[in-house]
């Protein structure tokens, strides 16, 4: 009697190969739909925080002219006050009228929040705004105070560059220009992403 060992069968190398090579096809695709999915959603979340951080920006500068509008009729009516307050608007905020812009931001430390002085942008990363945590203030919010235990880097910076509206030769300025600009980088993308918006803070005195 002859003994035959069974016969077994398997996978060659190129099948195992052609095997693999599908699988990973099959695996990478919906892995890379979702990486980019990731992505698009992350970007969109930090396009609308630069969004309102510009549009607050533009708030503070024109909660600066409306508090000089208030301190006008207190002048008129009880003899205090500025005794012209849009000259007074850009004195205040002359570092804003210069070309590298300002920095505006909320006083926390005050009773009621008040606006801390403009902070001069001569380099961009000057005006990085910091995140002041919700432990001190009840509530997180965006601040070019310095990086401390409660206040962290954010990836932001915003500048606010004003630009003064002249009328006729000899007339009184008509208003000022103010633009917000917030720049921030996504992950590890080369390119910065930036949003900017611009307003118009009319001469509502009507004073040379």
């Amino acid at each position: 009697m002859i003994y035959k060992p069974a016969t077994t069968t398997g996978f060659t190398l190129v099948e195992v190969l052609v095997a693999i090579t599908i699988l990973l096809l099959v695996i990478a695709g919906p892995m890379q739909i979702m990486t980019r999915a990731n992505n698009s959603t992350a970007y969109s979340s930090e396009q609308v925080i630069a969004f309102f951080l510009a549009q607050e920006g533009l708030e503070l500068a024109q909660k600066g002219r409306d508090d000089l509008m208030l301190a006008d009729f207190r002048r008129e009516f009880v003899g205090l006050g500025a005794p012209n307050p849009w000259a007074q608007f850009g004195t205040d905020f002359a570092t804003c009228l210069i070309a590298t812009g300002c920095g505006l931001a909320w006083n926390m430390d005050t009773t009621p929040d008040s606006i801390a002085a403009p902070l001069s942008c001569a380099t961009l990363d000057s005006c990085r705004l910091n995140v002041r945590e919700a432990g001190t203030t009840n509530r997180d919010r965006y601040t070019y105070a310095p990086v401390s235990l409660v206040i962290t880097p954010s990836k932001y910076t915003r500048t606010i560059r004003m630009q003064q509206v002249t009328g006729v030769a000899g007339g009184h300025d008509r208003g000022m220009m103010v633009t917000a600009t917030v720049t921030w980088r996504t992950g590890s993308l080369i390119a910065g992403q930036q949003v900017e918006l611009s307003t118009y803070l009319a001469n509502v005195y009507d004073k040379p």
